[in-house]
């Protein structure tokens, strides 16, 4: 279904920190040229056209967080939708992908997914896998870095901490300093193609309770850091079938080959009403909105992949 482009949606957002926020480098100072960074210091990367480099959040630790709060949501629904990432093979390495629905299409080493259709990898994959992906399915969110607001600066703090053994109650590992950013404001996009209105429906149940600082991000949420606040921007829907005043879900834009052999949800069902500004680029038909009308397109679709789990 990926050799096709279906249906597409973009969501801008900005996101700021609501609690002090670390999202660790992996490097230390002495790792660095700069020795005077601390032990756990926030991630930096340098864009083209900037003489510094800053700290930024990578789309790549967003995107691990979202998943993971999709998988709590869709297994106190329906367990089985959502498979074990810790399921071993028996021999004490990973499964490729959602344990035994993987070795139904007789996958035992990397090289059999060669013979592997692309219908038959999504319809042996989970609700989770099917579009966050996995070793043998691309997944369908796309999650870009967010890069900070250059008129806003972001404010650093450094923390001291200890490790405590368990045991004594002495000190087992430190002083050790945290470097945790009190203040910012980042901006970046998500994707999506190719989804069902069920699927944006559980990305934006994710985003929604993130965005309400019910699942933090980075290191030390358990001492209270990671909270985040989210503010969405513009949306927009984009796809080679004129939507008129809906979104239209692969269910309703795909063959009736691709729907019958991916199990897609039916055209009758797989839609949703949603206000906004119909336009055209190119060959693209466009629905738009954006400010509070953004949110109200998240809340709205965020019940929509309960019917597509439940059994």
């Amino acid at each position: 279904m990926h050799a096709r482009l279906y249906n597409e949606l973009v969501i801008s957002l900005q996101v700021r920190p609501a609690s002090p926020l670390l999202i660790k480098s992996g490097r230390s100072g002495d790792d660095t040229l700069d020795p005077t960074l601390p032990d756990m210091s926030f991630v930096r990367t340098v864009r083209p056209g900037q003489a510094e480099d800053e700290v930024y959040v990578p789309g790549s630790s967003l995107r691990g967080v979202l998943r993971s709060h999709a998988e709590k949501l869709v297994r106190s629904v329906a367990e089985g939708q959502a498979c074990d990432p810790n399921n071993h093979d028996g021999k004490g390495q990973l499964a490729l992908a959602c344990g035994s629905n993987v070795q139904r299409m007789g996958v035992k080493d990397r090289k059999d997914l060669a013979g592997i259709a692309a219908f038959q990898a999504y319809n042996n994959s989970c609700y989770i896998c099917r579009l966050f992906g996995s070793t043998v399915l691309a997944g369908r969110v796309r999650v870009g870095d967010l890069y900070r607001d250059a008129a806003r600066k972001p404010l650093l703090e450094r923390r001291y901490g200890v490790a405590i053994d368990r045991i004594t109650g002495a000190v087992a590992q430190g002083p050790f300093e945290l470097e945790v950013l009190t203040d910012a404001l980042f901006c970046g996009q998500i994707g999506l193609r190719n989804f069902t209105i069920g699927q944006f429906g559980l990305l934006a149940a994710a985003l929604l309770d993130m965005g309400e600082g019910l699942v933090p991000v980075g290191y030390g949420k358990s001492r209270g850091l990671g909270r985040i606040e989210i503010e969405f921007g513009a949306i927009t829907f984009r796809a080679l079938r004129d939507p008129g005043g809906r979104l239209l879900g692969v269910g309703v834009l795909a063959t009736d080959t691709d729907r019958a052999s991916y199990n897609l949800p039916a055209q009758e069902t797989d839609w949703l009403d949603m206000p906004g500004d119909n336009g055209q680029r190119g060959p693209f038909f466009t629905r738009t909105t954006g400010g509070a009308a953004a949110q109200d397109w998240l809340n709205t679709a965020s019940a929509r992949w309960l019917p597509e789990v439940r059994p």
